[in-house]
C-alpha cells in the first residue's frame, strides 16, 4: 500500500467517525492499531485496503457505535478530496474577506496541494489519531505565481482529531503566511507565534462555517495542536527546540497585547474580529522585513523598560480611536 492511496482510506475512515470518536474512547487504541500497521498491507488498490481495514476494525471487538459506522466508510472515499476543498474555499473565503475588511489582501490567487508521507513530522509522541497531518506554504516559484497551501498527510497517525484539525491548519496557512508582508521564516515570533493565536481564535469562530460536520472536534483539535507546537522538554531536538522557543515568544507578547487592548477598552467581551485580531491582520501587512519583526515582538515582551511599554500603550490608545488607520505606528513604537 503506497501513502498516497493510504491517507484518503484513513481520511474516509476519519471522517466517518468524527460522531464516534468523542464517546468511545475504549476503541482508539483500537483504529490506532490498525493506522499504524498500513504499510504491512500487501494491498496496493485503495478499494481493496478499504474493505482489509474495515474486516481487521470489525472483528477486532469495537463497539456496536463504531461498527455502524463502519458501513458509510466506503461512501466516504470519493469524496475525500470533496471534503478538503471545501475546508479550504471556506477557509479561503473567510480570510479574505477578514484581511479585506480590515487591511489589505494583495494576493492574486491561492492553490491547495496535497501529499503523503510515511514517517511521523512531528516529534511529539501523538495521541490516539493525532498529529497525521501538517501544511505549509512553499516559496512561490516565480513572482505572481499563485500562493500554494500544501498539506502533508501521515497515514499512520491520520485518525479523526488529525482530520479534524485541517481546518485549525489552514487557517493558520492563510491567515499568517499567504498574506504576510515580510518574508516567511520559521525563525518570525511574530507570524509562528503572535499570528497563530489570531488564527486559532479565528478558526474557532469559523468552525462551524469551515468543519460543519464536527465544529467542536475540529475547536479542540486545533487547540491541542496549536499548544503542541508550543511544547518543548528536555532532548527535543533541533529546529524544534528553536522554533517553539521563538513560537511562544510570540504567543506571549500578542496575549499581552490583548490584554491591554482589553484594559483600554474597558471590556472583556469576545468580539470576533476582536481590537487584536483586527490590529494583527494590520501589523502583519505593515512589517516588511524578520528583523522588524523580531525587534517589535523583543520590545513588546522588554517588560523591564517601563518607558518603552508607556509608549506602545500610547500607540495602542491612538489606534483604537481610529482602527481603520494603518497600524505602522504601533509596529514602530518606541
Amino acid at each position: 500500500m503506497y501513502p498516497v492511496d493510504a491517507w484518503r482510506v484513513h481520511a474516509a475512515l476519519a471522517h466517518q467517525l468524527l460522531d464516534t470518536w468523542p464517546v468511545c474512547p475504549k476503541d482508539h487504541q483500537i483504529v490506532q492499531s490498525e493506522l499504524e500497521d498500513w504499510s504491512l498491507r500487501a494491498e496496493n488498490n485503495a478499494d481493496k485496503y478499504l474493505r482489509l481495514l474495515i474486516g481487521r476494525l470489525r472483528s477486532a471487538g469495537v463497539q456496536q457505535r463504531v461498527l455502524d459506522a463502519l458501513d458509510g466508510v466506503q461512501d466516504q472515499l470519493e469524496h475525500v478530496d470533496e471534503y478538503l476543498r471545501s475546508m479550504f474555499e471556506a477557509a479561503l473565503g473567510l480570510t479574505r474577506d477578514c484581511y479585506q475588511r480590515w487591511a489589505d489582501w494583495s494576493v492574486a490567487g491561492v492553490d491547495l496541494k496535497l501529499g503523503a508521507v510515511t514517517n511521523p513530522v512531528y516529534p511529539d509522541l501523538a495521541g490516539f489519531g493525532e498529529l497525521g497531518v501538517v501544511a505549509c506554504v512553499p516559496p512561490r516559484e516565480e513572482p505572481g505565481a499563485p500562493a500554494i497551501v500544501k498539506l502533508t498527510f501521515i497515514p499512520g497517525l491520520l485518525g479523526p482529531p488529525s482530520w479534524a484539525s485541517v481546518p485549525y491548519l489552514l487557517c493558520h496557512e492563510l491567515i499568517c503566511h499567504v498574506n504576510q508582508a515580510g518574508p516567511m521564516s520559521s525563525e518570525d515570533p511574530f507570524g509562528e507565534g503572535w499570528m497563530d493565536l489570531v488564527a486559532l481564535q479565528l478558526h474557532n469562530h469559523w468552525a462551524g462555517k469551515i468543519f460543519p460536520w464536527a465544529p467542536a472536534l475540529a475547536r479542540s483539535a486545533g487547540a491541542r495542536l496549536s499548544d503542541d507546537v508550543l511544547r518543548r522538554w528536555r532532548g527535543l531536538p533541533e529546529p524544534h527546540m528553536t522554533t517553539r522557543a521563538v513560537r511562544s515568544r510570540g504567543r506571549e507578547a500578542a496575549r499581552w497585547v490583548e490584554d491591554e487592548l482589553k484594559q483600554l477598552t474597558r471590556t472583556n467581551r469576545r468580539s470576533v474580529p476582536s481590537e487584536l485580531i483586527r490590529l494583527s491582520l494590520q501589523l502583519n501587512r505593515a512589517s516588511p522585513t524578520l528583523a522588524g519583526r523580531i525587534e517589535f515582538i523583543s520590545k513588546v515582551n522588554d517588560r523591564s523598560n517601563l518607558r518603552r511599554q508607556a509608549g506602545l500603550l500610547v500607540q495602542l490608545r491612538r489606534w483604537l480611536e481610529d482602527t481603520e488607520k494603518a497600524a505602522d505606528k504601533v509596529l514602530s513604537f518606541t
